[in-house]
């Protein structure tokens, strides 16, 4: 009887427990603190972003297969595994919709912050894949927002649905909201270490207000700092910091909407990831996948909401943050602040493996009164199951 696979995965990828364990003698492990040593007898290896799958890591050990259930990629030396001829998969676009549910979570508190309603306004998109195309969808047709888009690779490539999209230097100056949904390139014609940074960053229109939801390193967290201070930006969403686990206190304390890298983890998009990478699993051991299991039920599985005394705005933020609350997260990021770096990055990453369960829109049912046929279609167009009651 042949030896069943030993397996390693991150405890914090969704539904782990319930599918590596199909495949085989199955450990939830801490990716972050995975060593060489760990993987003396590991077939199989399943991860997150916080693990950095290089040679140092793999070389000399068993592991033959490794999925990353996450979308970015910048933690994985790819040649280098090919080279030690092991199997890599990934979930791109896994967490997109979460993101993008995230994106009109920190526009509407933010309008509410401000006073202002973003219809007519200018978001600029920077990066137009799988999350910065839903978020152009979602900015247009929920919140009446002119979008300018910007994504180099994709308009060099010739692709028909880019030829109206136009240079950073270009969109900055126009856009009233910067949101960034770049890779972390290190080099190449394509780099975006340090995209929003020097001279650059400094062409924003004044009073703008610029959202991170993409990589950390891709902005200066310094000048972002010193921006808000001097009001060259009027507001900012971190979600994704230079040095994670730790992160400059500066930013956190000035961004209107500070939180610890979560805007992908809506149960649906962490659960993509498992997914994917399991069923690259099936397909490299030669076995069929099992079903899927079924997911949580949404903290808010339903709400009545009277829109009669409510403009679109802020009918659209009862509900936006009924299914997703940016706010919540950001004070319990604030609460966990510790002067202690060593502490600080314990608890950036206990805030993120602790992650309160969040669903997509699609999963909170909505019974609206008195809206208007075009309050009903800004909330289908977030994906919101709509009802309406008869006035």
């Amino acid at each position: 009887m042949s030896k069943p696979f030993s397996i390693l995965y991150d405890r914090n990828l969704a539904l782990g427990p319930k599918l590596f364990p199909r495949l085989g003698r199955a450990r939830a492990i801490d990716g972050r603190a995975l060593t060489h040593a760990d993987l003396a007898d590991c077939d199989l290896l399943f991860v997150r972003s916080t693990c950095r799958l290089n040679a140092a890591l793999l070389e000399g050990t068993p592991v033959r297969f490794v999925g990353s259930g996450v979308a970015g990629t910048d933690h994985i030396d790819f040649p280098a595994l090919r080279a030690l001829g092991v199997e890599v998969a990934t979930s791109p676009g896994c967490n997109a919709e979460s993101v993008a549910d995230y994106v009109v979570a920190a526009l509407l508190a933010i309008g509410e912050r401000q006073g202002r309603d973003w219809a007519g306004a200018t978001l600029g998109v920077v990066g137009v894949g799988h999350v910065g195309s839903i978020v152009r969808r979602f900015a247009e047709e929920a919140l009446g927002m002119r979008t300018l888009c910007c994504d180099p690779p994709r308009k060099d490539d010739g692709d028909f649905r880019a030829r109206d999209f136009v240079p950073i230097e270009d969109l900055l100056p126009q856009a009233d909201v910067v949101t960034l949904h770049v890779p972390l390139n290190e080099a190449g014609p394509y780099r975006t270490r340090g995209l929003f940074a020097g001279p650059l960053a400094r062409r924003v229109k004044p009073g703008a207000v610029l959202l991170n939801f993409a990589r950390g390193p891709v902005c200066d967290d310094a000048l972002l700092a010193t921006m808000l201070e001097a009001g060259l930006l009027s507001d900012a969403a971190i979600d994704c910091w230079e040095g994670e686990p730790d992160y400059p206190p500066a930013l956190a304390r000035l961004a209107a909407l500070a939180t610890p890298h979560v805007a992908g983890h809506a149960f649906e998009g962490r659960a993509n990831g498992t997914l994917a990478v399991y069923r690259a699993a099936c397909a490299f051991l030669g076995v069929e996948p099992g079903p899927s299991p079924r997911l949580p039920p949404a903290p808010t599985r339903a709400l009545d909401l009277d829109c009669a005394p409510l403009t679109d705005a802020p009918a659209l933020r009862a509900a936006v943050r009924a299914a997703c609350d940016i706010e919540a997260d950001t004070a319990r990021f604030r609460a966990a602040y510790s002067d202690d770096p060593a502490t600080r990055r314990a608890r950036f990453d206990a805030l993120r493996k602790d992650y309160p369960l969040r669903r997509l829109f699609p999963a909170t049912k909505l019974r609206l009164r008195h809206a208007t046929p075009a309050l009903a279609a800004k909330f289908r167009a977030l994906g919101f199951p709509v009802t309406c009651a008869r006035r």
